[in-house]
């Protein structure tokens, strides 16, 4: 009985470890190692369920259709998608993950890929420090473009180069979407309230990369339109 709960620990921690390793590349430019069983919610209560991944160039929705292909998403119409047990909201035209929702307001997480930091130079992941950089699509040879076969993708999925990752949040505040940091949310609070905002930073030591810390903003707004 024991060597079987070994194993089945081992098995466990295995699948864990596996799972946070996992880091997208050029021949698979994709949030999730895998398609995964998801909604698509439009506007008119109409939805459907497809195998959904999201394209890290530019950060939009593909399915796979029943010819075994890859496509792209027309998002005129998309409120809402959930991919597992994650959903994201459209922001900029771009899919974020929802954090955390307090009434009308929401925490949002854009998972981006540093394509510009792939560039040769001396910045980090070994960007150029010229932010005025451009990044060449075609030196990066990015699978999942133009309609590909699921299967072929799959076979070539860990031959790439590793796109390093970034996080950026953003609140969608009474409609509006703001970045979430110290300088654009001070902008959006205005001078009337600036005393009463920077007692609350001050106060609750609010550090703009971290999601509990980001609660508390979200608290905050959400608190005072109430």
């Amino acid at each position: 009985m024991k060597k079987i709960l070994i194993a089945f620990f081992g098995i466990s921690l295995c699948a864990s470890i596996s799972a946070q390793t996992y880091t997208p590349n050029t021949r698979w430019p994709y949030l999730y190692e895998d398609f995964t069983n998801g909604t698509i919610y439009f506007t008119g209560n109409k939805k459907t369920s497809a195998q959904l991944n999201i394209h890290l160039w530019g950060n939009v929705l593909h399915y796979v259709s029943n010819d075994g292909k890859i496509y792209e998403t027309n998002d005129r119409n998309i409120i809402r998608v959930e991919i597992g047990s994650d959903v994201f909201l459209y922001g900029d035209n771009q899919l974020m993950k929802l954090v955390a929702e307090k009434g009308n307001n929401v925490l949002l997480c854009l998972r981006a890929g540093d394509f510009d930091s792939m560039n040769a130079g001396t910045g980090a992941y070994g960007a150029n420090l010229n932010s005025s950089a451009v990044t060449d699509l075609s030196s990066l040879d990015l699978g999942g473009l133009d309609k590909p076969a699921l299967a072929k993708m799959q076979e070539e999925k860990n031959t790439g180069r590793d796109i390093p990752m970034r996080n950026s949040y953003y609140f969608v505040i009474n409609g509006r979407l703001v970045e979430a940091t110290k300088k654009e949310m001070t902008l959006f609070v205005g001078k009337e309230q600036g005393n009463e905002w920077k007692s609350f930073l001050k106060v609750n030591k609010v550090k703009w990369k971290k999601e509990e810390s980001l609660k508390k903003v979200l608290d905050y707004f959400t608190t005072k339109n109430n």
